[in-house]
C-alpha cells in the first residue's frame, strides 16, 4: 500500500501518497473493484483533485506527499441542482444559471436555500454566501450552528479560497482590481469613494478574438463584486444582463464559481471542490 486515506460515510476520501506513482495506479489501489475506464471517467468528471487542482490526464505522475482527493459520486436536489460533498455538518452543492441562492422580496420558495431546507423537512439550513442569480457554481450551506460559525469566520478572515471563471470584453492580462463599493436604492451596485473595500484578483488565461477568459480569485466578498469591478475597469463580462453592453442583450452570461475550499469543523483538513 503506498498511501493512506481518510474515508467519511458520504465517499468523500482524501488520500496522500508515500512514493512517486502514477494517479491512475494509486486510484487502482484505493479502489481495486473498479475498472480502467471507470477511474478515468471519475478524472474526466471533474471528481479527483491532486493538491487541489484538476489533473492533466489520468496518468499524472503523483509525488511523494501529494494530496489526492476523490470527491463522492454527485447526488441532486433536483434535475439540475446537484450536491459534491454532504455530511451532518455541512453540504456543498453546484448551483445552476436561473436559480437563487437564498429568498428574496419577491421569490421565497425556488431557491438553493428552500430546495435544501425542504429536502430534510425544514431542517435548520445556514447560507455561508450567495451567488448571483444568473452565475453557476459551488456554494457551501452549513447545517449547524458550530459549522456556520467556523465557515463564517473562514470567510471574514479570507482563508476560505473562491476561484472563478469569466469571459470578459477586452484584453485585461492580469492584475488586481480593486475599489470601494456601495448598493444603491435600486439594489444595483455602484463604485464610490465611501463604500466597502472590494478587492479582486484576475488572471487571463487565453485570449478568444476580442474576449479574454479570466481566472478571478476574491480576497472580499461584495455583493456583485466581481460583475461591477469588471464593467468598471472596462472589461465587462459577456452576457451581463445588469452590467454589461446593449450588444450582449440575450447572451448567455459568462461568469462561474469553479473551485471552493476551506477547512472542515471537525476534522481540520481543508477540503477541496472543483465543479
Amino acid at each position: 500500500m503506498v498511501f493512506y486515506s481518510v474515508i467519511d460515510y458520504t465517499g468523500y476520501m482524501q488520500i496522500k501518497s508515500s512514493k512517486k506513482i502514477s494517479l491512475l495506479e494509486l486510484l487502482q489501489e484505493l479502489a481495486p473493484e473498479s475498472s480502467k475506464n471507470r477511474l478515468r471517467s471519475w478524472v474526466e468528471k471533474g471528481r479527483v483533485l491532486v493538491d487541489g487542482k484538476a489533473p492533466k490526464h489520468v496518468n499524472q505522475m503523483v509525488k511523494d506527499g501529494q494530496e489526492v482527493t476523490v470527491g463522492a459520486k454527485p447526488k441532486y436536489v433536483q434535475e439540475d441542482l446537484k450536491i459534491l460533498y454532504e455530511d451532518e455538518d455541512l453540504v456543498v452543492i453546484d448551483k445552476p444559471k436561473g436559480l437563487l441562492s437564498v429568498a428574496t422580496d419577491l421569490e421565497k420558495e425556488k431557491t438553493v436555500h428552500a430546495l435544501l431546507k425542504h429536502r430534510f423537512h425544514n431542517r435548520m439550513v445556514y447560507p455561508i454566501h450567495r451567488l448571483d442569480q444568473e452565475s453557476s457554481g459551488l456554494l457551501v450551506f452549513a447545517y449547524t450552528k458550530e459549522a456556520r460559525d467556523h465557515l463564517k469566520e473562514q470567510l471574514e478572515k479570507r482563508t476560505m479560497e473562491r476561484e472563478y471563471r469569466a469571459l470578459v470584453h477586452g484584453h485585461p492580462n492580469s492584475g488586481t482590481w480593486r475599489c470601494f463599493l456601495e448598493e444603491d436604492a435600486r439594489m444595483k451596485v455602484h463604485v464610490t469613494s465611501h463604500g466597502k473595500e472590494a478587492v479582486t484578483h484576475f488572471e487571463t488565461i487565453k485570449k478568444r478574438g476580442n474576449c479574454s477568459l479570466l481566472k478571478l480569485k476574491l480576497e472580499s466578498g461584495r455583493k456583485h463584486q466581481i460583475r461591477v469591478q469588471a464593467a468598471h475597469f472596462g472589461y465587462p463580462i459577456v452576457g451581463d444582463p445588469k452590467y454589461g453592453i446593449p450588444e450582449d442583450t440575450g447572451k448567455s452570461f459568462q461568469l462561474r464559481a469553479v473551485a471552493l475550499s476551506f477547512s472542515h469543523l471537525k476534522t481540520n483538513k481543508i477540503l477541496h471542490f472543483r465543479g
